[in-house]
């Protein structure tokens, strides 16, 4: 059994503390907590582990939505490592460094844990009963996304045939009272398998009792737990069952959100102050905020020529709404509106939902593709292209004419894409319109990861680097820090 000496959580935020120049923090010992010794500050405790500042939407850059910006000069380590998939970042704790988002995850892990350790110390009364499997649920559920996170960021994807061998991450399930800890860093397998548990166990706790489930969107409520089920499974997919599951808790969420008519089609997004965030309409599932220097003027970047040539071209030939409004960038940058909403007064900080109707409707989607089932793809498929593509019937103004789902129809994907298969060319859409859907979001990296696509950019000096060739795993180091601590690093 592979055992790897790392520092915990709280040793590796001390020493993100450290960093940045507050070197008394070590002083002090690593148990000086808070006594938590009431419901009201164990859920302040587990609210408190939500990340709010650190996300992985740093992932954009790794992607095939970036290439070389034409009449752009301004570059920085970070991005060029996150650009060319580097082996050993220079910069470990820039907020858009995947070991930023390490050290941040497992700090919130940490916290759920110690919320978790609480909860059991507390007196449960059958007056309150219903709350702590609230909580506890809750607390479950975030656990386990924060390692499945973690995983898919660090790890290979999971292949079943090499997963109970694949490097995994450490599944950190107790409270931490020591610097340096022995921990199993495990397979792939071993962390799937306690993330599903963790997952199920949750689910069951939350669902005891619907009332006392939160319906705050900065945190996990029904239609994100469902989604994020569904995500799970998608990316498991062992088999039929893991494909039915996706299935399953897809059309769950889509139920929890209000259904899919409550999906506002991209155009409505410019008329409302926050966007496709906006936590009062019923398709947000959760809001999370992060820094990031995704908005900014950076040699590689998301250009026009991959909007014209590559995310416009539909089988449809039809406009994209979601393509009409772009920020003025130097260059041939394009950083089209209504993907995430900048926070005001907060330089780099911006908005996102993480867990959207539109994805549980794709999932559905998906799974039915996997499962042959072409007509329900079409159906979810339709409202994603209605809420889309322009609908307005007026040539003047739409020269293209008004989307019409009846061209979507297998023989014309199969047409469109020149593949005779016909569940290829419904995955190959598919992707297209999830590409399209999620740009700057993250999203678009773990698509490239589970379904093995290869991506090529252009650097600089005119050379250009295959992700195939730099990092065919397309998994991030994991920290420099955990390395020298002694956990064996991916190869």
């Amino acid at each position: 059994m592979r055992k790897n000496k790392i520092y915990n959580s709280l040793f590796l935020l001390a020493l993100f503390m450290v960093s940045m120049g507050c070197n008394d923090y070590l002083d002090k010992a690593p148990d000086e907590r808070l006594e938590i010794n009431s419901l009201d500050k164990v859920e302040a405790t587990l609210v408190g582990a939500y990340q709010n500042d650190r996300g992985y939407r740093f992932t954009h850059w790794c992607t095939d939505n970036v290439t070389l910006a034409k009449n752009v000069y301004d570059n920085e380590p970070i991005i060029e490592d996150l650009y060319s998939w580097s082996r050993n970042f220079r910069n470990q704790t820039h907020q858009d460094s995947p070991s930023a988002y390490w050290v941040a995850s497992y700090g919130s892990i940490a916290q759920v844990n110690l919320a978790l350790e609480a909860l059991e110390k507390l007196t449960i009364t059958p007056e309150i009963q219903a709350r702590v499997d609230a909580i506890k649920g809750e607390a479950l559920v975030m656990r386990s996304y924060c390692h499945f996170m973690l995983v898919n960021l660090f790890a290979k994807h999971y292949d079943n045939s090499t997963a109970s061998s694949d490097l995994g991450v450490p599944y950190v399930t107790n409270v931490e009272n020591e610097l340096i800890v022995d921990y199993e860093r495990g397979n792939v397998k071993d962390v799937y398998d306690k993330a599903e548990k963790d997952l199920l166990d949750g689910i069951a706790l939350l669902e005891k009792d619907s009332k006392e489930v939160n319906k705050n969107k900065y945190r996990f409520t029904y239609p994100s737990v469902y989604l994020y089920a569904s995500r799970f499974y998608n990316y498991r997919n062992i088999d039929e069952v893991d494909v039915n599951e996706t299935l399953r808790y897809a059309k769950k969420a889509v139920e929890a959100f209000g259904g899919v008519n409550v999906m506002r089609s991209w155009s409505e997004y410019g008329a409302d102050e926050y966007g496709p965030i906006d936590v009062d309409q019923q398709e947000v599932g959760m809001v999370q905020e992060s820094a990031t220097w995704l908005i900014y003027d950076w040699v590689y970047h998301m250009t026009t020529g991959i909007r014209d040539n590559e995310l416009s071209k539909n089988p449809f030939n039809k406009l994209d709404t979601r393509h009409f409004i772009k920020w003025i960038k130097d260059g041939d940058i394009f950083i089209p509106t209504s993907y995430f909403i900048l926070r005001q007064g907060k330089a780099g900080n911006s908005a996102t939902d993480i867990f959207p109707l539109a994805e549980a409707v794709f999932n559905v989607a998906e799974a039915s593709i996997r499962l042959s089932d072409f007509e329900e793809a079409k159906k979810m498929l339709e409202i994603i292209g209605m809420n889309s593509y322009s609908l307005d019937p007026n040539p003047e103004t739409n020269p293209r004419g008004p989307y019409n789902s009846a061209d979507l129809t297998t023989e014309s994907l199969k047409a469109f894409y020149k593949l005779n298969d016909d569940k290829q060319a419904w995955t190959k859409y598919l992707l297209f319109e999830r590409r399209n859907m999620f740009l700057m979001r993250g999203f678009r990296w773990f698509d490239i990861k589970r379904y093995g696509l290869d991506v090529e950019h252009k650097l600089e000096d005119g050379t250009t680097v295959k992700l195939s060739e730099v990092a065919p795993n397309k998994d991030f180091q994991i920290p420099r820090d955990a390395i020298n601590a002694g956990m064996e690093a991916n190869k």
